[in-house]
């Protein structure tokens, strides 16, 4: 693949200076910086990118929601396959954060030792990343829309995407989302789909495509999970969603992946429709780089979701459930409270989900309040609702739209004893979705919920 520029001296000095920067970064503080290397080599050297050395494989992992549980999930099976792997899961997934990764990783020289690279790339990067790095497998879960201050819509997400998609890499595309399966049609390319196994169709306030691409007919769906995503197809002009080659066929205590008419059962990581997507993504893209299915099947048996995103907890009969629900993400935000408004028994739930950090990354946008389904809390079995932050009454007023009582709502502007606001008669289960940058302060609640801290 033509892509390699030779080292010239702006790029040696480039790499020396991001280098020594590292050291500096872990004396004076360890958990910050990842991203910081990598910009101070792309400021010094903008190519930096087309002069360092890559992998010779290299996947690159992007859409709007899945990336990061996709790209490690992919990264554990080669690991334990032992392969050698580069992964930017220490940094972010802009091009500042894979040159830090490999400026990591490489030596002196510049050169990289590992097989293979496992990159998650942000979908707005795309033009700054594959002008220098072309992946041998691009995988792109789903396109919906995202944050309206970042993304826009995604069809200017989409636009972007295609427009730096290199020739020669091959794609992995969802069969089930008319978005991301459209991208570069003369590329080679591969799909993945997953039929009706949960037989459960959820109806969202957004759906990003509802119109036949050839005759702007309304779209019909043969199945339908949520939003956008299902298999469709026009009545006038019999246009159909690509015929997946890789398809999720049925879940029980495994999931099931049929190929060339060839089912295999493998270990299933989560029940929830979106993971599902993920770990079918996940099955296409080793299957199709040549690892058996026994193969992924041991080695999957291993792994699990990055554990941040969702996890459980007993107190006595209780269960407590923490969530990501990314906030200004209305798509993420409706799937986490879809699945956690149907677990069993009657529910609290406490929504960190709007800016936990508003200095450092709030918005005056609360529009995507209204994108996401909040309508799917209306119901008998959730007995309490307590939103906290700076826009807890943005989020009331949302609510209240959605037929929620007010006296179901409690409100905390911040996010100081919120445990204590809990009425725990009958109660099942408690759920606390918290948004991107909420993590330390969900586990806080969770803690003092299960007694294990006090404020």
């Amino acid at each position: 693949m033509k892509r390699k520029k030779r080292k010239n001296l702006r790029f040696i000095l480039a790499l020396l200076i991001a280098k020594i920067s590292f050291f500096v970064i872990k004396i004076i503080d360890k958990n910050r910086g990842t991203n910081k290397p990598g910009e101070i080599a792309l400021k010094i050297c903008p190519d930096f990118l087309s002069r360092i050395g890559l992998p010779p494989n290299i996947i690159a992992v992007t859409g709007t929601n899945g990336k990061t549980s996709i790209t490690n999930l992919i990264n554990d099976v080669l690991l334990d396959q032992e392969y050698t792997t580069i992964i930017n899961n220490a940094g972010s997934n802009m091009d500042t954060g894979i040159a830090s990764t490999l400026i990591a990783e490489c030596s002196l020289r510049g050169k990289i030792k590992q097989q293979w690279g496992v990159f998650e790339v942000d979908e707005r990067v795309s033009p700054r990343v594959y002008q220098h790095i072309i992946p041998k497998y691009l995988l792109c879960i789903n396109l919906f829309r995202d944050s309206i201050k970042r993304n826009g819509h995604a069809e200017f997400i989409f636009n972007k995407i295609n427009q730096a998609i290199p020739k020669e890499t091959t794609l992995i595309l969802n069969a089930d989302d008319l978005i991301t399966s459209s991208l570069q049609p003369n590329n080679p390319r591969l799909y993945f789909a997953v039929e009706n196994v949960l037989k459960k169709s959820s109806k969202n306030i957004v759906q990003d495509i509802q119109t036949c691409p050839n005759c702007h007919e309304l779209l019909n769906f043969q199945y339908h999970h949520h939003h956008h995503i299902g298999r469709t197809f026009c009545k006038k002009c019999k246009f159909s969603s690509p015929k997946a080659d890789f398809i999720c066929t049925k879940i029980k205590d495994e999931l099931t992946i049929t190929e060339k008419k060839q089912a295999d059962d493998y270990p299933l990581i989560s029940k929830t429709i979106y993971n599902i997507y993920n770990q079918t993504a996940v099955i296409t893209i080793l299957r199709t780089i040549g690892l058996s299915p026994e193969t992924i099947k041991n080695s999957l048996k291993k792994s699990k979701l990055i554990t941040n995103r969702e996890n459980s907890y007993q107190k006595g009969k209780q269960t407590i459930t923490t969530i990501l629900a990314k906030n200004q993400n209305p798509i993420s935000t409706s799937l986490a409270l879809d699945y956690t408004a149907n677990l069993k028994g009657n529910k609290i739930f406490i929504l960190l989900v709007t800016d936990t950090q508003d200095k450092a990354h709030g918005s005056e946008d609360i529009s995507w309040l209204y994108d996401s389904d909040f309508e799917f809390l209306n119901r008998k079995d959730i007995k309490q609702i307590i939103v906290c932050g700076s826009r807890c009454f943005d989020l009331s007023v949302r609510l209240q739209l959605a037929g929620i009582k007010e006296k179901t709502i409690y409100y905390n502007d911040n996010y100081q004893n919120i445990h204590t606001l809990i009425k725990n008669k009958n109660i099942d289960n408690i759920i606390i979705a918290y948004e991107l940058y909420g993590y330390a302060i969900a586990e806080k609640i969770k803690n003092n919920i299960v007694g294990d801290n006090n404020d």
